[in-house]
């Protein structure tokens, strides 16, 4: 293909044929691969001298106010030089993600042809691999590890992989347009690899979004509506829910249940210091990346549950709050909160913003996906995560039709 020819819908669609592969195999590997293709699309409007952008000031004032916060926290954060460093990346993210998304025009119909067909390829190659891998026991992924780094343990099946439930809603929303029960068997192909991935976090997701793809299917503004306001209000109640509701209140749920499950006992155990550490400074938070240096000493002890104990060799404390909602208020307060809040309110708003039906649900359908995933479990300012972010969002906006008028 000549290089003139190149167009937006080619690298974006490079980037949605590699991202959810890696997503399996090598998730650090989507960082890369989502900030060449925002460059990517940058250069060639740069190289193609077009002019006008598109007007979204909420946005860009969401997006750099929690920027600005972010940057300002460092001045009394508890997370050390490292920080500086996550933080610096992250803002760096964001405001290319958000360069790419204003000074980008929208796509004419050939690009997003061109995309719709990497979009399509991407998903089903990883799918493929994924079950595959599933099949023999990760032996592609061995294989993978030994090739490409003399390690066979670099490449196996990880928790990561349930980013292909966020990938697998822009290929839905491109056959829902022509082949509906293609559509529904990729939804249930969807269903069967959460319910192969470790806890419950996977197959909630996934129950979630479809719920909410066809409830936007019957009734758009009000599923959004309802969406966006259930986010929302998770973020800013998330550290007062032992108040709000004490039968939620983690340290209850940890003494009570019989549960012997020692990574549910722990993820109790880190929300409840979590909670209580965001209380001690709820309006600023304690700095960016805080939250990874809550003090070891207070996870330690016997945890109490019904029906006895867990040592404290048992219990350990991870290195993020496992919780998006909580670790925006630790780290950042309830300016964060807000922020936060706001981005992913404006994002559910965003959806009606497509013209046909089936990918105004799919829009929909990647948000409620994500949301539980956000919610409780990556770290939330980890690269790869907010890479996938930007590029299900890209996507998503970028398979959207302008309206004819």
């Amino acid at each position: 293909m000549p290089i003139q020819n190149i167009h937006s819908g080619h690298v974006l669609g490079a980037a949605a044929l590699l991202a959810p592969t890696a997503g399996v195999f090598a998730p650090l590997l989507i960082t890369p691969i989502v900030v060449l293709a925002l460059i990517g699309v940058l250069i060639l409007r740069a190289l193609e001298h077009g002019s006008g952008t598109r007007s979204d000031r909420p946005l860009v004032a969401i997006v750099g106010l929690i920027s600005i916060w972010s940057v300002l926290s460092l001045f009394w954060t508890a997370g050390g030089d490292s920080a500086i460093t996550q933080c610096l990346s992250v803002v760096a993210i964001g405001l290319l993600a958000i360069a790419s998304f204003i000074f980008c025009p929208v796509m004419v119909e050939h690009e997003r042809h061109a995309l719709r067909r990497f979009i399509l390829a991407g998903i089903g190659l990883a799918f493929s691999l994924y079950f595959v891998d599933l099949a023999t026991s990760e032996a592609l992924g061995k294989v993978l590890g030994r090739i490409f780094s003399k390690d066979p343990t670099l490449f196996p099946l990880v928790p990561q992989s349930i980013i292909l439930l966020l990938f697998l809603w822009p290929a839905i929303s491109i056959l829902w347009r022509s082949e509906p029960m293609v559509a529904l068997v990729a939804i249930c192909i969807g269903f069967a690899c959460a319910f192969t991935l470790p806890g419950a976090i996977p197959a909630t997701g996934v129950i979630i979004g479809t719920i909410f793809f066809f409830a936007s299917l019957l009734a758009a503004r009000g599923a959004m509506t309802f969406l966006a306001i259930a986010i929302a209000a998770g973020i800013l109640i998330a550290p007062f829910v032992p108040r709000i509701a004490p039968a939620l209140d983690p340290s209850a749920i940890r003494q009570t249940t019989s549960s012997n499950d020692s990574a549910f006992l722990n993820r109790m155990n880190i929300w409840d210091i979590a909670m209580k550490k965001i209380q001690d400074r709820p309006f600023v938070g304690w700095g960016f990346s805080a939250s990874r240096t809550i003090p070891l000493s207070e996870a330690h002890g016997v945890v109490r549950r019904r029906t006895g104990s867990v040592k404290d060799d048992e219990i350990q404390l991870t290195t993020h709050p496992h919780s998006g909602a909580l670790q925006v208020w630790y780290d950042l307060g309830l300016p964060g909160a807000l922020g936060f809040a706001a981005l992913f309110g404006l994002a559910a708003r965003r959806t009606t913003h497509q013209t046909e039906q089936g990918g105004k649900a799919a829009a929909l359908a990647v948000i409620a996906t994500a949301a539980p995933i956000w919610f409780l479990s990556f770290d939330a300012w980890q690269i790869w995560w907010i890479a996938v972010l930007v590029l299900t969002a890209m996507l998503t906006v970028a398979l959207a039709e302008p309206h004819r008028t």
